[in-house]
């Protein structure tokens, strides 16, 4: 979205529970502050509104290489083609990231903040939901927040 317009998101900024590193188990590869970094990066992509011009490399990287077994799409653009786009796909997406397996130990894998964020989004259930990523404000009752969606520029 180059036109200026402002952007539909779904959620005010930080409605969505962020990690810490005491969240997070580290492993061979990846800190405990690395992956709770990543982890709250993805948190605000998705309240941002999940628009694939703001799907960055690192986004792209997180969610192919350790989330929800995502994956490459051949690259960035075909991942956010695929998942970005429509109302549907974002619904799509959330519905994945909810109902996915977390497998693994947090010592080897991103079990842990797979199920961070499987319990961060179970807290907003209306983000499974096509309506929810039209841009439109849409009052829905969010068991956590009663939040409603909003225009940023």
């Amino acid at each position: 979205m180059t036109s200026g317009a402002p952007l539909p998101y779904v959620l005010p900024s930080r409605t969505l529970t962020r990690l810490t590193p005491a969240d997070c188990t580290a492993t061979q590869w990846s800190t405990a502050q690395a992956k709770a970094s990543a982890g709250n990066r993805v948190l605000t992509f998705i309240e941002n509104g999940l628009h694939s011009d703001a799907f960055t490399d690192d986004l792209y990287r997180t969610w192919s290489q350790h989330l929800f077994g995502h994956i490459a799409h051949f690259n960035r653009h075909g991942f956010a083609d695929v998942w970005f786009t429509t109302p549907e796909a974002k619904a799509a997406f959330i519905q994945h990231a909810m109902n996915a397996s977390g497998l693994g130990h947090p010592a080897w894998t991103w079990s842990d903040v797979e199920q961070h964020l499987q319990r961060t989004l179970a807290d907003h259930p209306h983000l499974k939901e096509p309506s929810a990523w039209t841009g439109a404000p849409r009052p829905h009752d969010c068991p956590s927040c009663h939040c409603t969606p909003q225009t940023r520029n």
